[in-house]
């Protein structure tokens, strides 16, 4: 199985953003171009993607989207349980649904719960990995207990 963790394309700026609901902040144009380019990016290496997840916050599921329209057949849904604030746990409790039976699965989330959960899975928690916007990282499982990390690619 393949996991392709996805921290969400440049975002207007968290203290300059009039809406205080985190969740509305958009993508800005460099936000856009840099999901366009995580989406081809994706798609030609993982044309055959499963499912796509991602979380509630607009700049994830914005560039989510980017990347299912580069996708012939994926499901694809949003979930509250990797939002910002949910962190790691939010990872840690939906980790039976990432080991469904699919062969490839792309999630679009945020900081720090990406960067904490591969050091979780990876490296049992020895691993220094911080992960910028628009970063992707690849990781394949090895065997029931182990995951590799494959590639760590910004954009």
């Amino acid at each position: 199985m393949r996991l392709i963790l996805v921290r969400h394309a440049k975002a207007e700026n968290r203290d300059k953003w009039i809406d205080k609901d985190d969740l509305k902040r958009p993508l800005t144009k460099k936000g856009i171009k840099q999901a366009k380019k995580i989406a081809k990016y994706i798609g030609k290496k993982y044309p055959n993607v499963d499912a796509i997840i991602a979380s509630l916050a607009l700049r994830a599921c914005d560039t989510a989207k980017y990347i299912a329209k580069k996708q012939a057949h994926c499901t694809f849904f949003l979930t509250p349980n990797i939002n910002p604030e949910e962190g790691i746990k939010g990872f840690l409790e939906n980790k039976e649904k990432i080991e469904e039976d699919w062969q490839t699965l792309v999630i679009v989330a945020h900081e720090p719960a990406i960067s904490e959960f591969v050091r979780f899975i990876c490296a049992k928690g020895t691993l220094n990995l911080q992960v910028d916007k628009g970063c992707v990282v690849e990781l394949e499982r090895e065997n029931e207990n182990n995951w590799v990390l494959m590639g760590l690619s910004n954009f």
